[in-house]
């Protein structure tokens, strides 16, 4: 596959991998000194606000790794975060505290907080059993806005050194993606990921239209994974009334299965052979 080239797929889960070279891998730092005493936490720490962080609310479809030194992994899972405030120093608090934690196994420090023993190559070895698609952020790669994007992106950035030999030997076959040639600060990176990726979705949502309707996550996710199976891209909207409580609590809400215009047809052939005749009133 060539550098930059993917298959045109809608965009579903957002990955960021940081690699902090001098970041702590003890607890033992004062959460007043993040840039000296834990050894520049204070850019993970804007990294994690600038992945997590709306207005308001935290994205969810977000999972950001710290790999600390390239002997610890802390992961942080959007679906199930929570206690993540905006200041760097709580960040760092949430962070001490899963260094206390550490032990041979991964273990949840906080409610979407994880940590565990763990490398470069082992982290990369992760990301491909989850079905992600590793990418990396520098300056020499192909432009970012003209490359399409595979579905589950994982981006690799460092924080204010650049990638080792070692490191860059472990990600020398994986595509490689440029912001521009300026030398920017990781989380600026990823505010301008979470832009272009943005405009891109509502892009793609703009061009598509509903084949089927469904109540419930559970039955949603088995029409998608059916309809790609047949090469049908699918994008799941989830629409709550506002006299309904989300999805989150009940489960219930209604799911509209959306592809393109193009597959309509093919889609609901498939939808009503395998499951029920499809309705998209």
């Amino acid at each position: 596959m060539a550098r930059g080239g993917f298959p045109g797929r809608l965009l579903r889960m957002r990955r960021f991998v940081i690699l902090g070279h001098k970041a702590a891998v003890t607890p033992q730092f004062n959460l007043d000194d993040l840039p000296g005493s834990a050894g520049r936490m204070d850019i993970l720490c804007r990294a994690i606000g600038a992945a997590f962080f709306l207005s308001h609310e935290l994205r969810r479809d977000i999972e950001v790794t710290l790999l600390l030194q390239n002997k610890v992994r802390i992961r942080l899972l959007g679906e199930k975060l929570r206690h993540l405030n905006p200041d760097e120093r709580s960040t760092g608090a949430l962070l001490k505290h899963a260094l206390e934690k550490l032990s041979d196994e991964e273990v949840e420090s906080t409610p979407g907080i994880y940590i565990s023993q763990g490398n470069l190559s082992a982290t990369l070895d992760r990301l491909y059993q989850v079905g992600a698609h590793p990418i990396v952020l520098c300056e020499e790669g192909d432009p970012f806005d003209s490359a399409s994007l595979p579905e589950d992106p994982a981006f690799f950035l460092s924080d204010h050194l650049d990638f080792t030999a070692t490191e860059e030997e472990v990600l020398a076959d994986l595509p490689r993606l440029s912001l521009g040639e300026q030398p920017l600060h990781a989380s600026q990176c990823i505010t301008i990921v979470h832009y272009l990726l943005d405009r891109q979705r509502e892009q793609d949502q703009a061009d598509l239209v509903c084949c089927h309707k469904v109540w419930g996550e559970p039955k949603s996710l088995l029409i998608k994974g059916l309809l790609e199976d047949f090469g049908i891209p699918v994008n799941l909207l989830r629409h709550v009334p506002p006299s309904v409580y989300p999805m989150t609590v009940d489960g219930l809400a209604e799911v509209r299965i959306m592809v393109c215009e193009s597959d309509l047809p093919r889609a609901k052939e498939i939808i009503a052979e395998y499951f029920e005749e499809p309705t998209d009133e």
